[in-house]
């Protein structure tokens, strides 16, 4: 069988399919030198990147497993920068970098690298990377909770050569050396993000040499055209109709005590997928606008999910979709609004989940713990003298299904691919022993299938040092779906060392102290532990615990098969209580079911 593109080039299905995978190969090559070769935790251990590779037509062809929400919108940011002509004058062995967050849709830290592969001294095709850097000069170290401008977050880069024809742009990466707290762990990943173009240019060389222009760009023209065509047909498959859904975001770093709405309009017809966010909130004061190149992502993410889930991404799949958010909605950021911290990106995957799942109840799960975000630690590394940040992450529920129970202790969707950092490293960079990790009893939202368990993580200071604290989605429940119910939300808590009287004046808010014995996770108002967004130093003694929300629950909690909720109760999942006052369930300490009482409280 024969593929015959416009241009009558014929190719056989096996050498498109040769060359579709090379093109991913290459990508995932690009990701092992970025990560071998990375400096900071947060890309060689979080796996905060995405590597993407284009045709001279900014058309994705592959992708990296990077951070899902990078992926999607790197190919916006790459259209928008050659809208505005950074391109025009790229020639082998230039990297191009731009970090201005309304071009690439993320925020100042997560610049975009571009290089160019050519094939007979003419531009065949693009590879770009981004990754988190540790610092870019922001008001604040590490992650700024509560900039009111786009000039609080760091230097901005509006597109330029930071290498030129293979040879570095000294002059410019001095200013940004400069501008860092963490000069030398930011040039060492750049390095790593330059090395990984070079692979990816290569590779694509490598591939146009071996089968020849027209070969290859008929390849990549029918897989293009597959891909829509296999979105297409998922696509016929889901209901027709309109839908809507709102949430809750708890603040915007600013007003703390404001609410901010999130609304999604989803419709699906003959067309494709909608998604339309004109009800939400306009632009707030703090940094959770959105820019729009991180909305499409979202979308994206959605919509790949329910469509070609199993498959690798191209350009094609995308095509069915339209975003819709006017200028100077939360969800269209522009220029002067901060962006810092995406979190909005998070609500509104879990906002369009909740709109679906009224038309397609059985493919959709229920809400999910959202994101909670372990602490992120700064201060001076004692055997280097030099100013550190170090970001840990813990894992939260997943929302049950129709079919099966939520998954326990998973970075959000919007977050797939990231990883935590083992304790073992935390520890052995950074003043603070780990305490406690582990999965958070009764977290999981009842159900007739349980929500996924959060997790709980307590970090013990052994010196003076920084950190900021961010806990997200702690004001308002997620939710559980056909007479489910939901979980008990984020829970942060600043406690003092035992021996420490004036904490009240070192911390300036109004923090809850607690006790050990103090039962927090199962207070009936988790809220009153809330701390939210901090930032400020930590003593010998001083701890930070985290309460990771679960998913929410499917089904009626009373229809949960007896033996499930037994064995829940065996693992430590669900404790004897709750197996007792949300599924009807007794159990002896002996682990062993009441059949009668059991009876008489299902019953009621």
């Amino acid at each position: 069988m024969s593929v015959v593109d416009k241009d009558n080039i014929s190719v056989d299905a096996a050498t498109t399919e040769v060359i579709r995978h090379y093109i991913s190969s290459a990508a995932r090559e690009m990701e092992r030198t970025l990560v071998r070769t990375a400096y900071s935790t947060i890309i060689y251990e979080i796996n905060d990147y995405g590597l993407s590779i284009f045709d001279r037509k900014l058309r994705l062809l592959g992708d990296s497993t990077g951070l899902s929400t990078f992926l999607g919108a790197n190919e916006y940011a790459v259209v928008k920068c050659q809208e505005l002509g950074l391109f025009d004058e790229i020639m082998p062995g230039d990297v191009i970098m731009m970090n201005v967050p309304y071009v690439t849709g993320a925020h100042t830290n997560d610049a975009i690298l571009v290089s160019a592969a050519f094939f007979h001294n003419e531009l065949v095709a693009y590879t770009c990377v981004r990754a988190h850097w540790t610092d870019i000069g922001g008001k604040d170290p590490g992650y700024i909770l509560d900039s009111t401008t786009i000039h609080q977050e760091g230097l901005l880069i509006p597109g330029i050569k930071i290498v030129e024809a293979g040879v570095p742009n000294e002059s410019v990466l001095n200013i940004i050396k400069a501008n860092s707290r963490a000069p030398i762990t930011i040039m060492g990943d750049m390095n790593a993000e330059i090395a990984c173009l070079r692979v990816g240019c290569d590779r694509i060389e490598e591939l146009y040499h071996k089968y020849g222009e027209k070969t290859v760009e008929a390849a990549i023209d029918h897989f293009l055209d597959v891909g829509e065509e296999q979105a297409r047909k998922a696509l016929s498959n889901l209901p027709r109709g309109t839908w809507e859904a709102e949430n809750w975001m708890d603040n915007d770093g600013v007003d703390l005590d404001k609410l901010v709405r999130v609304h999604v309009k989803v419709t699906i017809d003959e067309k494709g997928m909608k998604f339309d966010f004109s009800g939400s909130s306009d632009r707030v004061r703090g940094p959770i606008n959105l820019a729009f190149g991180m909305t499409h992502s979202v979308c994206r993410i959605v919509f790949k999910s329910l469509t070609t889930p199993d498959e690798a991404s191209n350009g094609g799949q995308f095509r069915p979709i339209e975003v819709i958010a006017p200028e100077g909605n939360l969800f269209h950021a522009t220029y002067p609004a901060p962006v810092f911290t995406i979190w909005a990106s998070v609500i509104a995957i879990e906002t369009i989940y909740k709109a679906l799942a009224e038309a397609m109840p059985q493919d959709i799960p229920a809400g999910s713990g959202g994101d909670l975000g372990d602490p992120g630690f700064y201060g001076i590394e004692p055997y280097t003298g030099r100013q550190i940040w170090h970001q840990t992450n813990s894992g939260v529920g997943w929302g049950a299904r129709a079919d099966m129970d939520g998954m326990n202790a998973v970075h959000h969707i919007s977050m797939c691919t990231l990883k935590n950092v083992p304790v073992e490293v935390l520890e052995s960079r950074l003043p603070v022993m780990v305490t406690e990790s582990g999965l958070r009893q009764d977290s999981g939202g009842p159900g007739r299938n349980r929500g996924g368990l959060g997790t709980i993580r307590n970090f013990h200071f052994l010196h003076k040092f920084g950190a900021l604290t961010i806990v997200k989605k702690s004001k308002t429940p997620g939710w559980g779906l056909e007479g489910g119910e939901a979980g008990p939300m984020n829970v942060g808590i600043l406690k003092p060392a035992p021996d420490d009287t004036n904490w009240q004046s070192r911390w300036a808010r109004d923090i809850v102290v607690y006790s050990d014995n103090d039962d927090v996770w199962k207070n009936e108002d988790p809220c009153k532990k809330y701390v939210g967004m901090y930032r400020g130093e930590f003593g010998p003694g001083d701890e930070i615990l985290y309460l990771a929300d679960g998913g929410g629950g499917y089904g009626p909690p009373l229809e949960r098969e007896v033996e499930k909720v037994l064995n829940d109760v065996i693992d430590g999942y669900v404790s004897r209580e709750a197996a007792r006052k949300s599924y009807g369930v007794d159990i002896n300490e002996d682990m062993e079911i009441n059949q009668e009482e059991t009876e008489r409280l299902r019953s009621i």
